[in-house]
């Protein structure tokens, strides 16, 4: 009996590190859901600020609620390469991972008046 319970300690003591390597490896996740819309005239998308760590992976689902026309706009963070365009009822999806750090501007590629926000990658 006592051979047995030292064989599943040993066996135990190999899997656990395992398992914690395997719960380490993935990546860390950001999920967002950032919304446009109209306020006095000013369209924005909020929240206009997104936080993340460098190395994450940001899912973001965009949704264009500006009830005026035009019935599109503009989600861009050219520091990314990211340009999409947004039509009122039919919400997006991107995601791509933060590998640099820094402050770096979001803006409506479409409508650069509006006010853009920022995407914050910190160390």
């Amino acid at each position: 009996m006592a051979a047995t319970f030292v064989r599943i300690l040993v066996v135990l003591s190999l899997v656990t590190p395992l398992a914690v390597n395997v719960a380490s490896a993935q990546e860390p996740t950001m999920s967002f859901t950032v919304v446009n819309v109209e306020y006095e005239g000013t369209k924005v998308w909020t929240p206009g600020t997104l936080v993340v760590k460098k190395g994450t992976l940001v899912k973001v689902k965009l949704i264009n609620n500006v009830p005026s026309d035009p019935n599109q706009h503009g989600f861009a963070i050219p520091a990314y390469n990211i340009a999409e365009v947004v039509t009122r009822g039919e919400p997006k999806s991107i995601e791509f991972k933060a590998d640099k750090e820094g402050i770096f501007p979001i803006t409506c590629q479409l409508h650069p008046a509006h006010v853009g926000g920022q995407l914050v990658v910190l160390p």
